[in-house]
């Protein structure tokens, strides 16, 4: 038998506190008057105590519980017949993962991880089995002979020969926090090995987040393959913007010489220009294509190094820009001159949104537009009648959006029509006007404007908002200015105070301007995916209600189809390029990029390289030392049993302690 924490033994001590405790009740003899002697002088006498241990049933119990107490949580362990894990003496799992990332495809790196790994296969043991993964924005098992461990080295061999490099991101951290899952249950030690080119921008910055740990209590050796001893050149196209008429397209080196590159346009698969300039040593470079015209809607333009370098994936960049001038948006008015509508419609026209808004009458728009639009705005949605607020509703649930405003007419109102929000009169405070309380920046809406806490209200419509509904800015005193709802698969926004100067001076501060920018680009859905993503990221089939119909790739191919989205959650988008995503109440489309760190081909320090394993290899012996005490097939805790056996002595002490309490309150009566 062993201990496995025998400082807990120091406990014991505290078996002296029932003997002193037991020994303290002394007999003070009872003095008797004789007659006598009354007269005499009291002599001086010395009184002799002798105390002795009593109730000993009572000090046994109690000495037992402390001694038992102190035995449980040193945790003893007592050692069973030894057996080899798994039947196998020495057998061990080699876990062999592979970086597949998008560096892995620069300078033959990924023939040279495949031949590493070739040789640790090569050099399994007899009893070891292995696995194959690939490491990039997702650690992926490779099957070999079915999905479990293998000792057949041919079967491996040609897995490997299988092998490519992807277009994601490695993070290291995320493969040393895989280890446990991928080799899967059982006690048989791990020998990890990482065949990589470790780039220096790939390194966790957290040293510990590095350290492999078992939650099953094994071993686990973590072994480092590095393929790739020096540095790159390598230049990369990071970037293109729309300026105007004009495409800016930034192109960047990494550790590298100064160079004239050749950069070629393309708009909806058509070249629009080519230009060469020469990059400084390790710099970048702006190359601006000017006076070139866009198609109305989304457009496809890609800029491309005519002269591959070592890692030509990252030679190609591509976005989705959007041309025809600002989309027009209806802006819902009882009098086109307002001073509300005026307010929003300057608001949008000088903001960097896409949309321009578009004063009618609603007396005189036509209902059945609706669908034309990707948002529409109200000024006062108490001004609505009953059959435009129906039309409106029925829009927004099929998958529109509106914006809508609380106005004068809208406090005389018991409930708002379209969102169905509860009115509850008007705030009014001219003499002390309220200030912003709370503002939700998690909400893209919101994520990019700044100055809400300088707004001075001094009426605002007082609403209470629905189970499903989320306030996004509220006043001091609580209640809600800024609330989102969903209908449908539509979106809302209600302002529950007018864009009236008279209501509040939101119409006139800086924080209007960008809110509208956002709100629009939001309502309209621009934020949904984004127009660009990163390779590896993940692409949600659900947002704001609305699920996906379909996820066509950048061939063409359907990557998730209408009936796979009522069971997959999300996609991940492995490959850059442009992607279609088709929802039911419209179409989208998004580029994916590789991940700039990419491209910095400049291999970790060798110096840290050997610290990391020095680190895993101290930590090999000491992180599952509790667990595999605790689990191991090899000894047995007695720890659960020491503390039951504590249990029933309470109970024991406490039924002795009363027995000789009523024994001795007899006695004495």
């Amino acid at each position: 038998m062993s201990l496995f924490a025998p400082l807990f033994l120091l406990g014991l001590l505290g078996i002296g506190l029932p003997l002193w405790l037991h020994r303290l009740q002394t007999q003070n003899p009872k003095r008797m008057q004789i007659s006598s002697a009354m007269l005499l002088d009291p002599s001086e006498r010395r009184l002799h105590v002798q105390k002795k241990l009593r109730f000993l049933l009572l000090l046994a119990l109690r000495i037992a519980l402390l001694a038992l107490l102190a035995l449980a949580f040193a945790q003893p362990l007592w050692k069973l017949a030894d057996r080899a894990p798994s039947g196998v003496v020495g057998a061990r799992l080699h876990l062999i993962m592979i970086d597949a990332s998008l560096s892995m495809s620069a300078d033959g790196r990924m023939a040279a991880a495949r031949a590493e790994a070739a040789r640790i296969v090569d050099g399994l043991r007899s009893g070891d089995r292995a696995l194959l993964a690939t490491a990039g924005s997702t650690m992926t098992l490779v099957a070999a002979d079915g999905s479990a461990p293998t000792a057949d080295k041919a079967a491996l061999r040609r897995a490997l020969e299988k092998l490519q490099p992807g277009e994601s991101r490695f993070e290291y951290a995320l493969a040393i926090g895989s280890i446990d899952n991928l080799a899967g249950a059982g006690d048989v030690p791990v020998v990890a090995h990482l065949v990589s080119d470790f780039q220096a921008s790939g390194i966790a910055q957290r040293f510990a987040d590095l350290l492999p740990r078992s939650e099953r209590g094994r071993p686990i050796e973590l072994q480092l393959h590095p393929i790739a001893a020096e540095a790159v050149p390598d230049w990369a196209v990071v970037g293109i913007a729309q300026n105007a008429e004009n495409i800016d397209v930034t192109v960047r080196g990494h550790g590298t010489p100064a160079r004239a590159l050749t950069l070629q346009l393309t708009v909806n698969e058509t070249v629009r220009g080519e230009q060469t300039q020469t990059l400084p040593a390790n710099g970048e470079a702006m190359f601006r294509f000017a006076g070139v015209s866009l198609n109305v809607g989304s457009n496809r333009v890609v800029a491309q190094l005519k002269k591959p370098d070592a890692l030509g994936a990252d030679d190609r960049y591509q976005v989705v820009l959007q041309g025809g001038g600002p989309q027009t948006v209806p802006l819902l008015t009882a009098d086109t001159r307002a001073q509300s509508g005026t307010f929003a419609s300057a608001a949008l026209a000088v903001s960097a949104a896409r949309y321009r808004a578009s004063p009618t009458r609603m007396a005189d728009f036509d209902p059945r537009t609706f669908e034309r639009y990707r948002w529409v705005m109200v000024d006062d949605v108490g001004a609505l009648d009953a059959k435009l607020a129906a039309s409106l509703r029925s829009y927004v649930e099929s998958g529109g959006a509106a914006l809508l405003v609380a106005g004068q007419r809208a406090s005389a109102l018991q409930t708002l029509p379209v969102s169905g929000e509860a009115v509850r009169g008007a705030t009014v405070r001219n003499a002390d006007p309220l200030s912003i309380g709370r503002v939700d920046t998690a909400h893209p809406a919101l994520m990019n404007t700044r100055g809400w806490q300088n707004l001075s209200i001094v009426r605002m419509l007082k609403v209470t908002p629905g189970s499903g509904d989320r306030v996004l800015v509220a006043a001091e005193d609580g209640e809600p200015l800024l609330i989102e709802q969903h209908v449908g698969t539509g979106r809302l926004l209600l302002l529950c105070a007018s864009l009236d100067s008279s209501w509040s001076d939101l119409p006139v501060q800086p924080v209007f301007v960008s809110f509208m920018a956002e709100a629009a680009a939001w309502l309209a859905g621009d934020d949904a995916y984004g127009s660009h993503q990163v390779a590896g990221a993940v692409l949600p089939l659900a947002q704001a209600g609305a699920t996906v119909g379909q996820v066509i790739d950048p061939d063409g191919h359907e990557l998730l189809s209408l009936s796979a989205t009522h069971t997959a959650q999300s996609v991940r988008l492995e490959r850059s390029g442009f992607y279609q995503v088709v929802t039911p109440a419209r179409e989208s489309m998004l580029a994916v990029n590789f991940d700039e760190r990419e491209s910095d081909l400049t291999p970790a320090d060798p110096a840290l390289l050997e610290r990391w394993r020095s680190a895993a290899k101290a930590a090999e012996n000491v992180a599952p030392a509790a667990a595999s005490a605790q689990s191991s097939p090899g000894t047995l805790p007695l720890a659960r049993w020491l503390l039951a056996l504590a249990a029933v002595l309470v109970i024991a002490e406490s039924l002795a302690g009363n027995w000789l309490l009523r024994r001795n309150t007899k006695v004495l009566t």
